[in-house]
């Protein structure tokens, strides 16, 4: 029991900032793009969307992490503008982890830029994967909505506790399954493999 609460508190230190950063950014982008004010600062975390599915794929060591930004609306346009702002964010972390491993942090502190930008990256690339998924805010999910199915579909949309199915979802292994072994995990360590690269 120990072990397991030592892990989940280490990975929340490490994945904290970095999602917060990113979701906080996303939102961002898309409210600048789509002209549309964000009702708080804290708008982008601020439900339930956000941080339990995060503590559920931690506490269950799952592979795929995810966390939902709060999201303005739900269009086709806005799904593809945050999809493409966590390839973004991934990008950045990759060029962050290139350089964070040519340049090493003075004796007897810990590596956090390191880790930080490692983590950066793969949440993101989480992330932007996870619009390949049929769901509601998600660019497959939107596209699927405004195709000639979406009056099928439609319903299933407007769950009014969809947060619970996105808990058990990120609690599962069906997102190491579907996403993990095929997509997630063979790109991520191929940009690693291209960071060590780089940093050399």
């Amino acid at each position: 029991m120990d072990e397991w609460l030592n892990i989940v508190i280490r990975q929340l230190i490490l994945y904290s900032l970095p999602v917060l950063i990113s979701l906080t950014v996303v939102v961002l982008l898309e409210a600048r793009l789509s002209k549309t004010p964000i009702p708080s600062p804290f708008f982008a975390v601020a439900w339930r969307g956000t941080w339990l599915p995060l503590l559920a794929a931690l506490a269950f060591h799952r592979g795929i992490i995810i966390a939902l930004p709060n999201s303005l609306s739900s269009s086709v346009k806005t799904a593809t503008l945050r999809c493409i702002a966590h390839c973004l964010l991934c990008l950045l972390g990759f060029a962050l982890f290139s350089w964070s491993l040519a340049h090493s942090v003075p004796t007897g502190l810990p590596p956090l830029h390191h880790w930080w930008a490692k983590v950066l990256m793969f949440f993101n690339l989480c992330m932007a994967c996870l619009h390949l998924l049929p769901l509601p805010g998600l660019l497959v999910g939107e596209l699927l909505r405004a195709s000639r199915w979406g009056e099928i579909i439609s319903p299933c949309f407007k769950l009014k506790y969809g947060w619970i199915a996105l808990t058990l979802l990120a609690a599962s292994p069906a997102l190491d399954i579907l996403l993990g072994a095929s997509v997630v995990f063979p790109i991520y360590e191929s940009i690693s493999s291209s960071a060590l690269h780089l940093s050399r």
